[in-house]
C-alpha cells in the first residue's frame, strides 16, 4: 500500500511541477533518486500542494536538495524563478549569475569575466597556458621564476636600475609570481619596482595581489603605484573591491586607503558611495533621562514605652523634584576619524574636480545637481 502511495505521489507531482532538465541529477523512472525514501516522496507531494509563492517554491527546492531529490529541487527552483524572475537566491541555486543587470548561466558569467575551463575548473587564460604546457616547459618556467625572485631582491640600497635591467632578460610570464611576492617585502624600493613591472606586464594573475597591496601597504607611494598598475588591466569592475573594503573593513587605515584608491581609480560611480559615507544616517529607539533632587527629613516618631525607657523610631520623609527628558538617537555617522574624512574629501576632489572639503551637505547638493553626469562635471 505504501509503495502505491509513493507511485501516486510521483505521478501527481510530475503533473504539478515542470519536468526536470537533463543534468539536474540521477533519477529513477519516478523522477526521484533511488535512495529516496517513500516517506520523502509523500512529504514532497504534501509540500508541493502547499507551495503557492516563489518563496515557498524556493524553500521546497532547498528541502528537496537536502533530501537528495535533485531533479525535484531543480524543478522547484525554476518554478520559483517563473513566479518571481528577480528572486536572486533561486537564480543562484540554478547556477545563474547576474552580469550587467542580466541573469545569465554560470558558464556564460565566467566566460564574460575572461575565465576559461581547464580540467573541470575555471582559470585565467594565462594560468591555462602554463598548466597545459608540457612538463619540460613548466620546469623551465619554475627555473625562470626562481631567477626572477633573486633579481627582485637585488633591488636594495639604490640598485633599482640594475635590478630592472637584469629582470629584462627574464620572460614576462615567469616574473608574475616573484613580483607578486615582492609586493610584500620590507624594502619600499622593491615593492615599487614590483608594482610598476606588474602593471607593465598586464598579466591578470597579478590583479588581486595589486588590489590587496593598494589597500594594506603602509606606504602611500606604494599604494598609489599598485592602484595605477591595477588600472592598466582596464577592468570595468576595479571599483568593486575598493568600495567593498571601504564599506566593510574594520580598520580605519584600510577604509582610508580604500577611499584613496577609489579616487585614484577614476570611476565616478564611487562618488555616491563616498558622499553617503560623509552623511549622518539612521536613527534609533527612544529612551528617557530622569534628573532629580532628593531631600530627606524626619516627619514624625513612632514611640514605644518600655519599663525603664521611651523608644522612638523616626519616620523619614522624602521630598523629590526633577524632570524626565524624552530622548532619541537622531543619527549616527559611519566615519569619524580625521584621517578617513581627509581621504574621502581627497577622493571626491579627484573624481569630480569640485572641492567641498568634508561638508556632507555641500557634497549631497553637488551630487543632486550633477546626478547622471558626474563625469562631465570634472
Amino acid at each position: 500500500m505504501a509503495r502505491s502511495v509513493l507511485v501516486l505521489a510521483a505521478i501527481v507531482a510530475a503533473a504539478l511541477v515542470p519536468a526536470a532538465r537533463a543534468g539536474d541529477g540521477p533519477a529513477t523512472c519516478c523522477g526521484a533518486p533511488e535512495d529516496a525514501s517513500e516517506d520523502a516522496g509523500v512529504a514532497y507531494l504534501e509540500r508541493s500542494r502547499a507551495a503557492t509563492t516563489a518563496q515557498d517554491r524556493f524553500a521546497l527546492g532547498l528541502w528537496c536538495r537536502e533530501k537528495g531529490l535533485l531533479p525535484e529541487a531543480g524543478a522547484q527552483f525554476r518554478e520559483a524563478v517563473r513566479l518571481d524572475p528577480e528572486l536572486a537566491a533561486a537564480r543562484e541555486a540554478l547556477g545563474e549569475r547576474k552580469v550587467d543587470g542580466r541573469w545569465v548561466p554560470s558558464d556564460e558569467a565566467m566566460e564574460r569575466k575572461g575565465l576559461v575551463r581547464h580540467d573541470g575548473r575555471w582559470v585565467l587564460p594565462e594560468e591555462k597556458a602554463i598548466l597545459a604546457a608540457p612538463a619540460e616547459e613548466r620546469a623551465r618556467l619554475v627555473r625562470e621564476e626562481d631567477r626572477a625572485r633573486l633579481l627582485c631582491l637585488e633591488n636594495k640600497h639604490g640598485r633599482a636600475r640594475l635590478a630592472r635591467e637584469a629582470l629584462a632578460g627574464v620572460e614576462d610570464r615567469a616574473k608574475v609570481a616573484p613580483l607578486a611576492f615582492a609586493l610584500r617585502v620590507k624594502e619600499t624600493s622593491v615593492r615599487l619596482l614590483a608594482a610598476a613591472e606588474l602593471g607593465r606586464i598586464g598579466d591578470r594573475r597579478a590583479f588581486r595581489p595589486l588590489v590587496a597591496r593598494a589597500l594594506r601597504d603602509p606606504d602611500p607611494e606604494v599604494r598609489a603605484a599598485c592602484v595605477d598598475a591595477a588600472k592598466s588591466f582596464r577592468d570595468p569592475e576595479l571599483l568593486a573591491p575598493f568600495a567593498r573594503a571601504f564599506l566593510t573593513a574594520g580598520s580605519p587605515a584600510v577604509r582610508a586607503a580604500a577611499a584613496e584608491a577609489m579616487g585614484r581609480a577614476g570611476d565616478v560611480r564611487g562618488v555616491q558611495v563616498l558622499v553617503y559615507s560623509l552623511e549622518a544616517h539612521g536613527g534609533g529607539v527612544r529612551g528617557h533621562i530622569y534628573t532629580a533632587n532628593q531631600l530627606t527629613f524626619i516627619q514624625d516618631f513612632d514611640v514605644e514605652v518600655a519599663q525603664t525607657a521611651f523608644i522612638a523610631d523616626p519616620q523619614v520623609g522624602v521630598l523629590q523634584d526633577g524632570a524626565a527628558l524624552d530622548v532619541a538617537v537622531v543619527a549616527s555617522e559611519w566615519y569619524s576619524t580625521r584621517v578617513e574624512r581627509h581621504a574621502i574629501a581627497g577622493a571626491l576632489r579627484s573624481l569630480t574636480g569640485a572641492d567641498h572639503g568634508d561638508d556632507a551637505a555641500a557634497w549631497r547638493k553637488w551630487l543632486s545637481e550633477n546626478r547622471g553626469k558626474p563625469a562631465a562635471a570634472r
